[in-house]
């Protein structure tokens, strides 16, 4: 009997031991992240966890068990410390699934990592001091004991009791979007599943759905309805004839597909689910913008963490002049704000990728993100791939590692002939890599004339390097070249160095402008140019500097410049309306007349009619109504709109629900495979 006491004892010891520096550790590291000391599920679920810890260690006797607990305490203070300098470096959380990456993020960001370390010194002694405690404690001997089962039920039920507590206070979270209960079962969002319920439990969710795939996640078919002009009316009363809409006048941007055939012929549940959904929009309406630029060649620039803030009349002029005399955005956002491979899935595939690839649990998981996943689907709507289909050559380049993100497969499959370091441009030591050099090393290729004497069409994609952090002068190689463009200003050392690196993107442009001109291709191209995210190692706090007031942290981390633009514009055509990355693709594609079906898309043109909804990556949204904040619940109203209306939230959140459920699904099935593979044949 005290034998099975001294174990119960020390059972308990364990317990208290896990129980106290789990809690002391997700609160250091929320503190660190996104503030508050926790919810009830937090402390309720690190509780279960502590007593389910203490459990594993009371199976293993005296001195296995003193192992399996250093063991355990030591896998969870790494996950708490990779969580805590991930968020200083990138601003978010890292997901499981980019643990895919290994040892090649690692060693390609090893400098950022040592750096964001030592950034936060003073947080990593904070998380070590359990570590110190727990050195005392095994030397008093305070756990450790034979195999007693008395003992091990009694933590066993512990953990049973806390965590059926956890479950309860799940299911009483009633918010109407997203609560508790819609992440820890159906939606899980990683940014809110860190905010309910803390480091261990969302790593333990996200293995669940990795190692078992998520849960069927049904399409509510909540579709946004398409504004039909109204009637005028004249000083009588009189009804007239109401004016024609775009699809009416000039056609819908749809494809021919029989979805009915589709339909009728499908028993895939997945796939079906699709095809309805599908055949129930619309499509979005051609319109007086549909193949302005018909005929043009394309470059797209998907650019290193570039923001508008950087553009200046007298620093950098050629980004000033495609800013202001083509086509100005004065509402756009990047869905994406903190990965460039899925900013790039969603700039060049239009759809939402699935940042935690859950969708089919632990086979993709090797995949790591969107785009690997994507390598052997067909995507008929890329640009390289529309454009190859017209016979031009098409051209797909990225001043870094060719392999990087896998990208040596993914790219290829877009429709392009890729090139990186390594294969097909200079290998170079500097960090980051020029953009210049990227294009003195490529353009001429796509420029040289035929035995016509003119340059045959051509499609370009390029991926730049030179706005990489780190932003200081002493480890970034292009701040240091262009540190005289900053020298002076009244900013702040990083801002500075961002400036001078963001510079080089500046000279590329210049470059590249002066090529085409020289070609005499510059009036018969259409350049487009975007960010993979906004840089996020800047800190808002200083990107604020450069913006001249306060940023928000939700929407301006995510508010930034799309330009699109040809030297042969007479002149700017503004646009108002909230747009998105997702919505580049549609647009784009619009303007070049090119032929997409706009159903099977999860962007919109900005030129066609009916509502426009600026989807960010994090499930908040922004329309001309409202802004959405779906990490804290914040609903605001746009400026001149009215206050939101319930009604109107939840079907904008139904709507972008189904827009990142449908984007998941397509990705899994091939979808496009599906639609215009079952065609084909």
């Amino acid at each position: 009997m005290n034998k099975t006491v001294a174990s119960l004892k020390k059972s308990l010891n364990c317990f208290l031991f896990f129980a106290l520096s789990l809690l002391y550790s997700e609160i250091i590291v929320r503190l660190s992240t996104v503030g508050g000391f926790g919810t009830p599920s937090l402390v309720l679920f690190t509780l279960a966890n502590a007593a389910a810890f203490a459990f594993f260690v009371s199976l293993f006797g005296k001195r296995g068990g003193t192992v399996v607990l250093w063991i355990l305490h030591v896998f969870c203070l790494i996950l708490f410390l990779l969580q805590l300098v991930y968020h200083h470096i990138f601003d978010s959380f890292v997901s499981l699934s980019q643990f895919g990456m290994g040892a090649d993020a690692v060693g390609s960001f090893f400098g950022e990592t040592m750096r964001g370390i030592g950034e936060c010194v003073p947080m990593i002694l904070l998380l070590l001091i359990p570590t110190v405690c727990l050195v005392f404690l095994t030397r008093r001997r305070a756990f450790g004991h034979p195999v007693r089962f008395a003992a091990s039920g009694a933590v066993l039920l512990l953990a049973a009791i806390f965590f059926g507590g956890g479950i309860l206070s799940v299911h009483l979270d009633k918010s109407p979007i997203y609560s508790a209960r819609d992440i820890y079962y159906d939606t899980f969002i990683l940014s809110k599943s860190e905010k309910h319920f803390g480091v261990l439990t969302s790593a333990r969710l996200e293995a669940e759905k990795i190692l078992f795939g998520q849960s069927d996640r049904p399409i509510s078919a909540v579709l946004t309805p398409v504004d039909t002009p109204p009637a005028d009316t004249s000083a009588d009363d009189a009804p007239t004839v109401p004016a024609l809409t775009d699809a009416e006048k000039y056609g819908v941007n749809i494809t021919d597909i029989d979805f009915d055939a589709l339909i009728a012929n499908e028993t895939d549940e997945k796939v079906l689910a699709l095809h309805k959904y599908f055949a129930a929009r619309p499509g979005t309406s051609k319109n007086a913008y549909t193949g302005m630029f018909s005929g043009y060649n394309l470059i797209v620039l998907c650019c290193e963490s570039f923001s508008p803030y950087i553009i200046d009349k007298d620093r950098t002029p050629t980004l000033y002049k495609m800013a202001t005399e083509g086509f100005i955005f004065n509402d756009y956002y990047n869905t994406v704000c903190d990965n460039t491979s899925n900013g790039e899935y969603a700039l060049c595939v239009g759809l939402l990728p699935d940042t935690t690839l859950l969708g089919k649990g632990w086979t993709t998981f090797y995949n790591f993100n969107s785009f690997t996943a994507a390598k052997d689907n067909l995507l008929p709507f890329c640009f390289g791939n529309q454009f190859r289909a017209l016979g031009a050559a098409t051209y797909a380049v990225h001043n870094y590692k060719y392999d990087y993100y896998g990208r040596h497969k993914t790219h290829p499959n877009m429709g392009y002939t890729y090139k990186a370091m390594y294969r097909g441009l200079k290998a170079d030591d500097n960090w980051p890599t020029s953009d210049v050099s990227m294009m003195e090393q490529t353009l001429p290729d796509l420029l040289v004339p035929d035995e016509t004497d003119k340059v045959p069409p051509f499609h370009a994609y390029y991926l730049t390097f030179s706005g990489h952090m780190t932003y200081v002068f002493s480890a970034n190689a292009m701040a240091e070249k262009n540190r005289a463009v900053s020298e002076g200003l009244p900013y702040s050392t990083a801002v500075r160095a961002y400036i001078s690196c963001q510079e080089e993107l500046e000279y590329a442009l210049t470059y590249m402008n002066e090529q085409l001109q020289a070609a005499g291709v510059a009036d018969n191209t259409l350049i487009v140019l975007a960010a993979d995210h906004y840089p996020y190692n800047l800190t808002l706090e200083k990107l604020a500097q450069l913006a001249g007031r306060e940023m928000d942290p939700e929407f301006d981390k995510f508010k930034s410049g799309l330009l699109i633009w040809s030297a042969s514009m007479k002149e700017p055509v503004t646009v108002d309306v909230p747009c998105c990355t997702l919505d580049i693709l549609p647009t784009v594609s619009n303007l070049l007349g090119l032929t997409f079906d706009s159903r099977l898309l999860m962007g919109t043109d900005v030129f066609s009619d009916g509502e426009h909804i600026a989807i960010l990556a994090d499930r908040s949204f922004v329309t001309d109504k409202i802004a959405y904040d779906c990490e804290n619940d914040r609903t605001l109203p746009r400026e001149g709109a009215d206050a939101p209306d319930g009604d109107d939230l939840s079907r904008y959140a139904a709507l972008v629900r189904d827009k990142f459920t449908v984007s998941s699904e397509m990705l899994y099935t091939d979808y496009y495979e599906k639609v215009y593979g079952a065609k084909a044949e």
